[in-house]
């Protein structure tokens, strides 16, 4: 499945470098943004085992 940009250029090479800078800047950003996913994904998890631990100490303690 081919895509097609609508871009008035002249020359074909300066359309083919901006689809490539298009490009990569989409991938650029999907990288990024599943990265931020993994972050916040490994923060819950961490919060989720201190707080079991806390209510287990608490527990332990009474």
């Amino acid at each position: 499945m081919e895509f097609e940009i609508y871009m008035p250029c002249e020359p074909a090479w300066i359309c083919t470098s901006f689809l490539w800078l298009f490009s990569m800047l989409a991938l650029l950003g999907l990288l990024g943004f599943i990265n931020i996913l993994y972050k916040e994904y490994k923060k819950i998890q961490r919060a989720s085992r201190v707080k079991k631990r806390r209510q287990t100490h608490h527990r332990k303690r009474r």
